[in-house]
């Protein structure tokens, strides 16, 4: 990732733009209260994708887990829930 200051950024935004679109690296933009981050429009939908993927199998695991759960006999829920 490459650092940019603020005013470098504002004064060559149009190239900036270009190179962080086309070589989908992102840029670090610093400036005093606080930087930020340029990053392509087709990198974000993707990080996006793939953080909604991450979450349902997150869930998914959670549901397989609470169904595991479920299927215990209730002395073994006993059991698990006293080692908790």
């Amino acid at each position: 990732m490459q650092n940019i200051s603020y005013s470098e950024a504002r004064n060559n935004l149009k190239s900036l733009c270009d190179e962080v679109r086309e070589s989908h690296e992102p840029a670090l933009i610093t400036r005093k209260g606080g930087d930020v981050v340029l990053i392509g429009a087709e990198d974000w939908e993707a990080i996006n994708e793939t953080l909604a993927v991450t979450d349902i199998r997150g869930a998914v695991e959670r549901i397989t887990s609470a169904s595991d759960y479920q299927a215990l006999e209730s002395n073994d829920k006993e059991e698990l829930e006293a080692l908790l």
